[in-house]
């Protein structure tokens, strides 16, 4: 939870300075867009203030050691008495803010991705418009998000089976220049012998991790969404998920979405060679520590997100068939074959 902090808008940026940072400089000067404090969920500012000095001080209610509460408190002096000032004190609501003033909506701390927020969060509105739950909401928002990535993850699929399939082949490359230090010039005849099998074969090794590269944003910003929106504070979904925005007090989703990562990894197709997909197989159980206190409206869209992906994978492994690996003939064959084409040395003078 964001601790009560001072914030304003000035010179099209919005900044924000804790209680420390307070206490080292608490006088601030500008034309600001908007001035004031708030907290994780609530925020008092004045709007279009103009020039305005702001002196900001810490706020400290007694009480026992450790149940003391640290507020801010603001001063504000108008260069000259302002005609438009107005005053916004209330829940940090983005159609409230907005309808307040447009730059408003920047004092929700969404982060790097959040136009991707402010996104997700009109979508899971309007659809709470038609579920009556936010629950819910998540779960057909992350339906629609993996059908829009179903024709990447398709790719990113049948590209890994084509890696697969040319492990023998690139295998076969490292080997012969195995004893080959880094430095060595000859090494970059590897590299060539390795984009050329990839051009044969029609392999594009980077489409692999594309959909998960796609996939992060996506989470971080629904991480955001469900930490910062006061619309999803103490928004139930069934039984004991009775606010989203909190972590599930008994850990089922997470362990869920920990089996399912765990399902989806093993039916997916690897290059790995076994020893790292045994090291693999420890990231569910790594994202399931880490995601264990988490929102729980975070850990459900991940775990329907995991759903959505196994039942992919059995697609497309249907749609495209077992993998077909290549095979590479000894060392000691291909010789024989190049020196004469499987003939024996005599043969020719018959």
């Amino acid at each position: 939870m964001q601790p009560p902090q001072a914030i304003y808008h000035r010179a099209g940026d919005v900044e924000r300075w804790t209680v420390d940072d307070l206490a080292e400089q608490p006088v601030h000067e500008g034309e600001f867009r908007f001035v004031g404090v708030d907290d994780h969920y609530f925020i008092a500012t004045a709007i279009s203030p103009g020039q305005t000095r702001v002196e900001y001080r810490p706020l400290t209610l007694p009480g026992e050691e450790g149940t003391q509460r640290v507020f801010v408190s603001q001063t504000l002096q108008f260069a000259q008495p302002p005609s438009d000032v107005r005053f916004f004190v209330g829940p940090k609501q983005f159609d409230l803010l907005r309808a307040a003033d447009a730059e408003l909506v920047r004092s929700i701390n969404y982060g790097i991705f959040d136009w991707l927020v402010v996104q997700l969060l009109s979508a899971l509105k309007w659809l709470y418009g038609y579920t009556g739950n936010y629950g819910w909401s998540i779960i057909v928002l992350t339906i629609l998000i993996s059908l829009a990535m179903f024709p990447l993850r398709h790719k990113s699929v049948v590209s890994m089976r084509k890696m697969q399939a040319i492990q023998p082949e690139m295998k076969a490359i490292q080997e012969r220049y195995k004893n080959l230090s880094m430095t060595d010039p000859a090494r970059q005849k590897m590299n060539t012998e390795v984009m050329n099998l990839y051009r044969e074969r029609g392999v594009n090794p980077a489409s692999g991790c594309v959909p998960m590269l796609l996939t992060m944003p996506v989470l971080l910003a629904f991480y955001s969404l469900l930490s910062m929106s006061i619309e999803l504070r103490g928004a139930p979904f069934v039984g004991w998920i009775q606010d989203l925005s909190l972590r599930d007090p008994y850990y089922v989703i997470p362990v869920l979405m920990g089996i399912t990562n765990f399902w989806q990894m093993k039916i997916s197709p690897t290059t790995a060679d076994p020893a790292q997909q045994r090291i693999m197989l420890m990231m569910p159980v790594m994202f399931t520590v880490l995601l264990a206190f988490a929102p729980a409206g975070v850990v459900l869209y991940w775990f329907v997100s995991n759903l959505w992906a196994i039942g992919q994978q059995y697609f497309t492994n249907w749609l495209i068939g077992p993998p077909a690996l290549a095979t590479v003939r000894p060392p000691a064959e291909r010789r024989i074959k190049s020196a004469g084409g499987g003939r024996s040395p005599g043969a020719d003078k018959k």
